[in-house]
């Protein structure tokens, strides 16, 4: 999977239609309406990958107003001296193009108008110092480089391919329903029960990543913080997840919560197990909560900690995080509702 994001975050590829409760397959489910470049680059652009790279089949394009994913099969090797940053490259250059011819006038004009055939505008890119691929000097479309998966687990082409597909939705219900992203006190994942605070949406993630140290090295018998390969493993988790994947742990090591602090400072996605129960009054750190709020933080308190001793316990949360990076089930259960309709069917 490739992910290009618009310099600036601007919405040129168009806009989001529809509501978080319509029906799926309707006009009323959340859905992309392209603008004049949108359609474009899904039309014309992503298809010329094959064409000039007969081996990389592009699987599915899921187009968002301010980014693109790519899911694509490369099935046999590259052209001598090819890459995927070749494919990529080329890619950008066709929809950076076609951008320049949609914006006459000055270097990076306005942009394309929100859906095909409408005129209201949006703001485009702000001008860059950086060449063009052509070599003059003109805006860029894109954000430098670009993020990229391999899919390699079981399962992860699906989840991957399900999380393009409710992209659109996902966007919706952030914005019509902030609530859901706060609290919850009865969450099942794969079989289950944990109290909830924090972006529920990271649970949805396709790539998630344990982060998991011991508090010595077993080969030099230091603490794990103080070692080159720990410093090497830390720089690797944090670049992942600056490229999206989310970090799971329970920060229960030194090593651990080192990458536990700078996670939130660095607003980079992150879900924390910890042994404290979750209940209706209870609220993380001022400094966490801000973390949940933006969407960065989940906290996840599991109903049932076993273990009879701390040391039992932290490891057995070791254990959830590595459940939950495989995981690719999650649901919600309001028991007091439960209750009500139970009595309402005794009552009858």
């Amino acid at each position: 999977m490739v992910t290009l994001v618009v310099a600036g975050r601007h919405p040129v590829f168009g806009h989001i239609e529809g509501h978080a409760k319509g029906k799926p397959g309707t006009d009323e489910a959340p859905h992309m309406v392209l603008s004049e470049l949108g359609r474009q680059v899904m039309e014309e652009e992503a298809r010329k990958i094959s064409r000039f790279y007969p081996m990389a089949e592009v699987w599915r394009i899921c187009i968002m107003p301010d980014h693109i994913h790519l899911l694509i099969r490369i099935s046999e090797p590259l052209p001598e001296g090819k890459h995927l940053g070749s494919i990529v490259r080329g890619f950008k250059t066709g929809c950076s193009r076609a951008w320049w011819a949609l914006s006459p006038g000055e270097p990076g004009g306005k942009a394309p108008g929100t859906a095909a055939g409408k005129a209201p505008r949006t703001a485009t890119p702000a001008a860059v110092p950086e060449a063009s691929p052509s070599g003059s000097l003109r805006p860029v479309l894109f954000e430098k480089g670009y993020h990229d998966r391999i899919i390699n687990r079981p399962g992860m082409l699906e989840n991957i391919k399900r999380y393009m597909a409710e992209n659109p939705l996902r966007a919706r219900i952030r914005q019509e329903c902030p609530k859901l992203m706060e609290r919850q006190l009865h969450l099942w994942i794969g079989g289950r029960e944990y109290a909830a605070f924090g972006n529920l949406f990271l649970l949805k993630y396709p790539q998630k990543e344990q982060v998991f140290f011991h508090r010595r090295d077993a080969a030099t018998g230091l603490p794990t913080e103080a070692t080159e390969a720990y410093q090497q493993e830390r720089q690797r988790l944090l670049l992942m997840a600056e490229e999206g994947t989310v970090l799971v742990t329970p920060g229960i090591s030194k090593g651990e919560s080192l990458i536990v602090s700078a996670a939130p400072d660095a607003q980079l996605p992150l879900i924390l197990l910890q042994k404290e129960p979750i209940g209706e009054y209870w609220k993380p750190s001022q400094h966490r909560f801000y973390a949940c709020a933006a969407g960065h933080l989940l906290i996840l308190a599991p109903w049932q900690n076993e273990g009879h001793s701390d040391y039992a316990r932290f490891h057995h949360l070791n254990d959830l995080a590595k459940e939950i990076c495989a995981a690719n089930e999650m649901r919600i259960v309001d028991y007091d509702r439960l209750k009500e309709l139970t009595h309402s069917h005794s009552a009858e």
